[in-house]
């Protein structure tokens, strides 16, 4: 019983009751001080104070009723044991729910997919449970995090090696952070007892140590050191008592400012070119901005700016929907979220532009009425340019305007990035008149067993040029490339009349007749884009183009030899050659992944043109 004592700060004046105990060797009493203080004390602040609960409560049954049957929901999965992982920003998600009769197995891998087994264990369904809890006082929901939380700790006591199901660094990382903030749910029910309350402080003592002991060169340039050592800095302020909190908050500073300086790009684009991956790490550094100012810990203006560039890369990548592009290892996820809790933390009122008009039910809990009230008092601002070329990445964004019916493409002539990166180099998307129609085609998973995954990475796989059927990037497996393309040159010009982006790449310059290509495309403000594929070569090629279509019908005209979306009286796009070579067309099947394990048909349309040699 005396361990938990053992580890604290006794010399700080708050724990002069545990101390005086603890001398007297009267190690229960010691105990239940402790507990008590802890229950009681106001600061460290983390969301919203206490006493803000109960109007909490009654904003999210007036204002967000569907997000509170959609947690309830949660609950009583969780309460039941079946557990599908479908929150936001979930970087895995599943849709196939999976029931545990009786005792939960923490190493279980379904679909032989071990993702899902990391998703349950970084337990972020504690945070609907937990909500559940607030919204209605239902003991049940305090009754199933009490005993999934114990059964974990009992099972998965010890970190038994770096390749454990359970105890994966980036793992450990999420699952503090999602205990520390279910604590604040539960504390108050007679299920947490004092015997769990210490063993969850003792378990997040382990983690602590665990990631504190955990950092490489390789994590200080991977999201996986921006997430672990976001979640040690909230360990250190959650376990402030620790011993060991200071050297921890020390710790995940310096590294959190080294991975500022190392992963995100001048543009503000994180270098491994994946908006999903982009995103986590900009929650974590908008976490840590938001810890420091709630505890008066003084914070690097490197993190706060860093902070800024991403969201505004965030503001001119959302689609008209507000959706990211699913470049690379990305799904379609709304950012409106993310834009209004930067624009809380930062005062910003372009990000608040871009955001949600109201704060959104996640945010009421971030921020409680103090939230509400700065984003309501916050004016909103259209951003000062439309289109916006991120040159230090290769992404650039054209759009005719910030309404849901404006014109929107994207392009990409960037570096690959890391293993979340596709054979994406001149891919693009386009979304007009409130429609998706081409689009990346997301990521599906990451396991080899499926061929899809490699499909899915392959430059077959986007709106891209191919030479003789050809990969210019060769997708080895998940992770791994073999010969990859790399971006030669971009030029880009933008003005209120058109904007204008070009780019070249290495891809074909192996072959033994090497063939340079590059792309070029017009934005002839506000109505259509010309786009123009190069190929110089000496030798005879066949040069293809894919254009990947959102689900629905499309048709080619034999006649004009064009293609078009097939949506009725709704908007449609039409893509018309204007080269009089012949050339083959074909519609296709195709897949699509919106998200993490879900895949849906589509039609792909691919030209195929056949060019005679043009003299270098």
């Amino acid at each position: 019983m005396s361990t938990l004592i053992n580890l604290l700060n006794l010399d700080k004046p708050q724990l002069l009751p545990v101390k005086q105990a603890f001398k007297e060797n009267k190690l229960g009493d010691s105990l239940r001080f402790y507990h008590s203080y802890f229950l009681k004390r106001v600061n460290p602040k983390f969301y919203y104070h206490n006493y803000e609960k109960e109007l909490l409560v009654k904003q999210a049954y007036k204002h967000y009723r569907e997000d509170v049957e959609r947690v309830l929901a949660v609950a009583e999965q969780i309460v039941n044991r079946v557990f599908v992982f479908q929150e936001a920003w979930d970087m895995e998600r599943t849709n196939i729910p999976v029931t545990f009769n009786g005792k939960i197995d923490w190493t279980y891998i379904p679909f032989e997919d071990p993702e899902w087994t990391y998703m349950l264990n970084r337990h972020r369904f504690f945070i609907p449970l937990g909500q559940a809890y607030l919204l209605t006082g239902d003991e049940r929901y305090a009754k199933a995090f009490c005993e999934l939380l114990s059964d974990w700790i009992h099972s998965n006591s010890e970190q038994s090696n770096s390749v454990s199901l359970a105890w994966r660094t980036i793992d450990a990382g999420i699952r503090s952070s999602n205990w520390i903030k279910a604590y604040d749910y539960f504390k108050n029910s007679p299920h947490f007892t004092m015997e769990i309350f210490e063993k969850m402080l003792l378990s997040l003592y382990e983690h602590g140590q665990f990631l504190a002991s955990d950092f490489s060169n390789w994590k200080a340039i991977s999201n996986w050191g921006v997430i672990e050592n976001k979640a040690l800095l909230e360990l250190s302020i959650f376990l402030n008592e620790f011993n060991q909190a200071g050297i921890w908050q020390t710790l995940s500073l310096q590294r959190l400012k080294k991975t500022a300086r190392l992963q995100i790009m001048k543009d503000g684009i994180h270098w491994e070119q994946s908006p999903l991956y982009h995103n986590e790490v900009l929650l974590c550094y908008l976490k840590t901005i938001h810890l420091s100012q709630n505890n008066g810990i003084e914070i690097d203006p490197l993190l706060i700016d860093t902070a800024r560039k991403m969201a505004y890369a965030d503001v001119f990548m959302a689609k008209p929907n507000h959706h990211q592009p699913m470049k690379g290892d990305s799904d379609s996820f709304d950012l409106r979220d993310i834009l209004t809790r930067a624009a809380i933390l930062l005062r910003d009122p372009s990000l608040k532009f871009r955001g949600y008009s109201t704060i959104d039910f996640e945010n009421l809990w971030e921020f409680g009425l103090e939230g509400i009230d700065i984003y309501h008092n916050l004016h909103a601002e259209k951003p000062k340019k439309l289109s916006a070329g991120f040159e230090d990445s290769g992404n650039y964004f054209m759009r005719s305007g910030w309404e849901k019916e404006d014109l929107y493409l994207y392009f990409h002539c960037g570096q690959l990035g890391g293993g979340h990166g596709h054979a994406d180099l001149f891919h693009i998307d386009v979304h007009a008149c409130g429609k998706e129609f081409l689009t990346d085609l997301g990521r599906y998973n990451y396991s080899d067993n499926d061929p899809l995954r490699r499909e899915l990475k392959s430059a077959k796989a986007h709106n891209t040029s191919l030479v003789d059927g050809i990969e210019f990037t060769e997708c080895i497996d998940t992770w791994g490339f073999g010969r990859i393309a790399a971006p030669l040159m971009t030029k880009w010009t933008s003005n209120e009349q058109f904007d204008y982006v070009e780019g070249s790449h290495d891809g074909y310059l192996h072959l033994d007749d090497p063939v340079y290509t590059r792309r070029r495309i017009v934005f002839i403000k506000p109505y259509y884009w010309l786009l123009v594929d190069e190929f110089e070569c000496k030798g005879e090629h066949i040069f293809s183009q894919n254009f990947h279509f959102s689900p629905g019908e499309i048709e080619f005209n034999e006649l004009t030899k064009s293609c078009f979306t097939k949506n009725g009286n709704e908007a449609n796009l039409h893509l018309i050659p204007i080269n009089s070579t012949p050339f083959t067309a074909v519609i296709k099947e195709g897949n699509i992944s919106y998200e993490y394990n879900q895949i849906k048909k589509t039609k792909v349309f691919t030209m195929k043109p056949k060019l005679l040699a043009q003299q270098l």
